[in-house]
């Protein structure tokens, strides 16, 4: 059975969908198949994994929206082997005005990947999330078994840290009382500076959070990484980022 977990955080820049690309990398060059999904209307997973978003055929959308489209309907296969895709494009934000007003259509997203031969299959599924607590993130929140939080080494890391936690017990009360709390990832470290290592420390002493030990430190290679349509893991192969990334995928494994 598929373990789901999805990158979430409400704020943008973070490394949220550079994290979802890279532990896709990861998790397939480890032998694992692994299903990426895009939820975001930006598509940067979509792009991040080597597609245009203006120029596809069938995407997330249409699983939504189109009670007869099962996964396998929307599903590309990616160029690194055990690595898939359902891919979203920017129309994805005008979803929520076309599905049906009912009381749980924050469900449909589970409901729709339970199609067909739904998840059968996969090791792991990843979900890309928008930088914010709308419909699709509730949507994802209802659907996965696991949030792992980017969280960027700044002054405004502790808030955005509450508003996470505060959508996933509310999800986790309505719609998903299963829903865990995977670990929390910190971004952008430059562990030269003391602000950097303060805010590790303070992390870390937060009572029932999981901190992973991997960081991500700052670096231009993931600068370039967000242009290039592979995850870090095959742009740069040797890199410290692309290492740090190896080290997380193997975190989650021993911990899920």
């Amino acid at each position: 059975m598929a373990v789901s977990i999805a990158c979430v955080s409400g704020k943008g820049g973070v490394g949220k969908t550079t994290t979802c690309s890279a532990l896709a990398g990861a998790f397939s060059e480890m032998g694992r198949r692994v299903l990426a999904v895009d939820m975001d209307p930006q598509s940067n997973l979509t792009s991040g994994l080597g597609f245009n978003p203006y120029k596809l055929d069938r995407t997330i959308s249409d699983l939504l929206i189109n009670g007869d489209v099962s996964p396998e309907g929307v599903t590309l296969a990616t160029q690194w082997e055990g690595l898939w895709l359902i891919p979203a494009s920017p129309d994805l934000s005008a979803v929520e005005a076309e599905m049906p007003t009912t009381i749980d259509r924050e469900l449909q997203l589970r409901d729709a990947l339970d199609r067909g031969d739904g998840l059968a299959g996969y090791d792991l599924v990843l979900f890309d999330t928008p930088p914010n607590f709308g419909f699709h993130t509730v949507s994802v929140l209802a659907a996965t078994d696991y949030v792992l939080v980017p969280l960027q080494m700044s002054g405004y890391a502790m808030k955005g840290l509450i508003e996470v936690l505060r959508t996933c017990r509310v999800a986790q009360q309505g719609l998903n009382p299963q829903l865990k709390i995977l670990g929390l990832l910190p971004t952008f470290v430059s562990l030269r500076t003391r602000f950097s290592q303060q805010m590790l420390e303070g992390l870390r002493e937060i009572p029932n959070l999981h901190v992973f030990d991997t960081v991500i430190k700052a670096t231009v290679k993931l600068q370039e990484n967000a242009m290039a349509g592979v995850p870090i893991t095959a742009y740069a192969r040797g890199s410290d980022a692309a290492q740090a990334y190896r080290g997380l995928a193997q975190e989650i494994l021993d911990h899920v």
